[in-house]
């Protein structure tokens, strides 16, 4: 007849077995796992295969931008080829049309007249002229005599004392301003009215 030690003895061997067994089931396990995983996978990755790919790509690219550095280029050739040809079109469209004042004034220095009037005359008609011949182009003259003065407008030359005239008003001008479509080109040259000293009293020390 087993004693009782002999009994757990025995028991205890039985149950330090039984772990064993179950790792290594485990360890069978992962293994096929990872078998499962290469098979869900397909064939392994290349890391030449991959290179190649990448390398394949990377050339696509800079071949694209090639062509499209190629391509601005050319825009830009032919942009600055456009705005050159549009420059002399305008050049010779006022030429063509200047060319008649030239005439006009030759005629008029070639007249042998003492009368004032009709050298005037003939010189505001050729004025006109090239106003209009200007106005064609979006060149307008600035107004700026009467007016308030206005630095975006007008440049002031001098300031002079004027009773008759708010101060800041433009009194005469020096040379005309321009704007081109409703931009100032050419700041008006003026004179601008100020106000003048105090006057002392009567009864004050000067």
């Amino acid at each position: 007849m087993e004693s009782k030690e002999d009994g757990a003895a025995a028991i205890g061997e039985a149950g330090g077995e039984e772990p064993m067994e179950r790792k290594e089931d485990g360890a069978t396990g992962e293994a096929g796992g990872e078998e499962a995983a290469e098979r869900d996978s397909g064939e392994p990755i290349d890391p030449q295969s991959e290179l190649d790919k990448a390398r394949a790509e990377a050339a696509g690219n800079y071949d694209r931008y090639l062509r499209s550095a190629a391509e601005l280029e050319n825009y830009r050739k032919r942009t600055l080829k456009m705005r050159s040809e549009t420059r002399e079109e305008t050049v010779r469209d006022l030429l063509v049309q200047v060319a008649p004042l030239l005439d006009n004034m030759r005629r008029a220095l070639s007249q042998e007249t003492e009368d004032a009037a009709a050298v005037k005359q003939g010189v505001e008609l050729i004025v006109n002229q090239f106003q209009g011949i200007l106005k064609g182009y979006g060149l307008e003259e600035i107004e700026a005599r009467g007016k308030p003065f206005d630095p975006n407008l007008h440049e002031a030359m001098m300031e002079v004392v004027d009773d008759e005239h708010p101060p800041g008003t433009v009194l005469e001008e020096m040379e005309k301003g321009y704007t081109l479509r409703d931009k100032v080109v050419l700041p008006a040259r003026v004179v601008v009215s100020k106000a003048g000293e105090p006057q002392p009293q009567d009864g004050e020390s000067e």
